[in-house]
């Protein structure tokens, strides 16, 4: 929960120029609502990450076949 401002049953964060506001939901546990953004949220950059680096893989290998030719 490190760099949240938790406001009651809300929090909010600065992620990348946008605020993120999370808010305890039916369950009524803050942390959990937090917890399960965070994870997300990694999950999601990993997949853009994955695909970054296949991108750079795939032009790499474009590179390497052009000079072999």
């Amino acid at each position: 929960m490190y760099g949240w401002v938790i406001l009651g049953d809300a929090a909010t964060k600065r992620v990348n120029g946008q605020e993120i506001i999370i808010t305890a939901g039916r369950s009524g546990n803050l942390g959990a609502a937090i917890k399960a953004w965070e994870d997300d949220e990694r999950h999601r950059m990993l997949c853009e990450l994955g695909n970054l680096g296949r991108l750079v893989n795939d032009a790499l290998d474009r590179l390497r076949q052009a000079k072999d030719t």
